[in-house]
């Protein structure tokens, strides 16, 4: 479009009113040889067709007075060379900016047209000058208002972009604009907020900070007016125009995502090491080397053991060993992350991929480990479908985003951890075989609690020193029957449930000494061994007692639980509902 077209309307009511003024025909043509704008006769007397020779002649001179149409030598070439029904010409270029952006033709038919046009020359080209300042005013009108529209859609465009909420204000507090993430926020839409007051939304002391005060804000906290119950972080800067409070930007972030992302950044910077695994057990001290030696290397690493034996810890341990220590430590708990959700936070997801999608899209765990660790923890609770796409990642190292068919690789090494048999879940179709041997390249079983009892009490003192310090409390140590009875309990929850028994018990003493009273209730409740007094028989019998209930304490008494002891104990699943009805279980 050229500048001339850009303000044809314009143009159209100053040829009619140029045309009207004098009684003369006239046409505007721009510097593509295009009319723009005509009297209304013109196109019926003259046609459509521009002598394109013609009009660069007058652009070269910048106006011209033809009182001979068709016999000037402007008119060569003409298709009305020497037979022009035209009695004179008036010509003028229009400048803009000094560029030359078309002509203004008047045209005159009559010899008396003729002689009042030619008596008054000078005084046409200066009005039509005039005109021809006027239309250049509003193109530079148009092209500022335009620029504005373009400022401020780049604007808000990028507003848009933001994951945080913006807020503009003016010099009153009315809301002139705001990003989409800030209508969210609020649950108002653009066109319901715009003109409305910021108290509205957020509390009089933003207000009087920003504007009364002309203050800045620093990640201030905020209870918002609307939605009641929000809770916002805002920053926010007044813009100041010869010494006065012209306006504020604000930005709001809310604190959930807030708490969110600090919560995901203090994952990546716990710091333990193989020191920090507590026991001087000989099960525990191999575990341990074995997790030292194959820290070095990338080769993918299986953790097996029951809940609470530590799967994270010597994770991160052999992270933190290994020379990956300073890329992030990315943990997942892949059981409790909803299935229909789990895909996107492994691997992410593309703008618009699915309804909630956050614009521009976002990465996915495997991309945010970098070159560093992704600690799947609970794999067996996989879904069978991600399974699959898990096994490509591991054999091809590369991601795809869901919505996007674009490869990305992957370089961080990937810690598995699980508290579940894996083959018998494979033989029950629940886990994928190939899965299972892509992921135990490096198997490290971490032992229960109840096959290192010499750890019992070394882990007892060091979380009675722990808890004693962070309370406060005088507890020193453990009398001889809190001992007794810790080494008795068969801690199916094992090192954690010690940890929170150790707790509980440092809270509940009032002496120096902890003791088995103020042990929880759970641990002072496991089933004694049985005297050596009683017969053979008897203690088999008791033994046995023993041992299914440890196992159901352990797997739990659910149909499952139960077909996972029958199968630890190699026995049958009749049988062992047989031997717990027998026992008085």
């Amino acid at each position: 479009m050229t500048r001339l077209q850009f303000v044809a309307d314009t143009a159209q009511h100053a040829t009619q009113a140029i045309a009207a003024a004098l009684g003369v025909d006239v046409a505007m043509i721009d510097d593509q040889f295009q009319l723009v704008a005509t009297s209304k006769t013109f196109l019926n007397k003259r046609g459509t067709d521009i002598n394109k020779s013609f009009v660069q002649k007058v652009n070269e001179t910048g106006s011209s007075v033809i009182p001979n149409p068709g016999h000037h030598e402007f008119c060569k070439g003409c298709k009305y060379e020497n037979n022009c029904p035209e009695t004179a010409e008036v010509i003028r270029t229009m400048k803009y900016d000094g560029e030359i952006i078309g002509v203004i033709l008047m045209v005159t038919y009559t010899q008396a047209q003729k002689e009042r046009i030619l008596a008054n020359t000078e005084v046409l080209l200066e009005f039509i000058g005039e005109m021809a300042d006027l239309i250049c005013k509003d193109i530079k009108l148009g092209e500022a208002m335009a620029n504005e529209k373009l400022v401020t859609k780049q604007l808000q465009t990028t507003m848009d972009f933001l994951d945080d909420g913006i807020i503009m204000v003016d010099r009153y507090g009315t809301i002139t604009q705001s990003n989409k993430t800030a209508q969210k926020m609020a649950d108002i839409n653009q066109k319901d907020w715009i003109n409305h007051s910021i108290r509205e939304f957020l509390p009089f002391q933003v207000y009087d900070f920003l504007i009364n005060q002309g203050r800045s804000l620093k990640r201030l906290e905020v209870s918002a007016q609307n939605p009641e119950k929000g809770k916002f972080l805002v920053s926010a800067d007044p813009i100041i125009v010869k010494e006065k409070v012209a306006g504020a930007v604000m930005h709001i972030e809310d604190m959930d995502q807030v708490h969110n992302q600090v919560y995901e950044y203090s994952q990546t910077q716990i710091r333990y090491s193989f020191d920090d695994i507590k026991g001087d057990s000989p099960e525990i001290r191999a575990v341990v080397n074995y997790a030292s030696q194959i820290s070095a290397n990338d080769s993918t690493i299986l953790i097996q053991g029951e809940s609470g034996t530590g799967k994270e810890l010597f994770a991160r341990a052999i992270h933190n060993h290994s020379p990956r220590r300073n890329a992030p430590f990315i943990p997942i708990n892949c059981a409790a992350i909803p299935e229909a959700l789990l895909e996107s936070e492994l691997f992410g997801y593309t703008d618009g991929a699915f309804t909630g999608a956050k614009k521009g899209g976002k990465p996915g765990k495997f991309e945010m480990a970098g070159k560093g660790t992704i600690f799947l923890d609970e794999i067996g609770d996989m879904p069978l479908h991600m399974q699959a796409k898990l096994l490509r990642v591991l054999q091809e190292k590369i991601v795809e985003r869901v919505g996007s068919v674009n490869p990305i690789p992957v370089k961080a090494r990937v810690i598995a951890a699980t508290n579940q048999n894996l083959e018998s879940r494979e033989y029950l179709h629940k886990f994928r075989r190939d899965l299972f041997f892509r992921l135990s390249v490096m198997p490290l079983t971490i032992p229960p609690l109840r096959e290192r009892k010499s750890d019992i009490l070394v882990l007892a003192e060091y979380f009675m020193k722990k808890y004693a310090a962070r309370f406060h409390s005088q507890v020193k140590g453990l009398d001889q029957k809190a001992r007794e009875q810790l080494l008795i309990h068969p801690w199916p929850g094992n090192v954690r449930e010690l940890e929170n028994a150790i707790e509980y018990a440092v809270n509940m003493e009032r002496s120096e000494k902890i003791t088995k009273a103020c042990l929880p209730a759970n641990v002072c409740q496991s089933i004694q061994l049985p005297p050596k007094e009683q017969g053979l028989m008897a203690r088999i019998k008791e033994y046995e007692r023993l041992i299914i209930v440890q196992s159901l304490e352990l797997h739990g008494s659910s149909v499952p639980g139960k077909k996972e002891v029958a199968r630890e104990l190699g026995i049958s699943l009749p049988t062992l509902y047989r031997r717990i009805k027998e026992l008085g279980i």
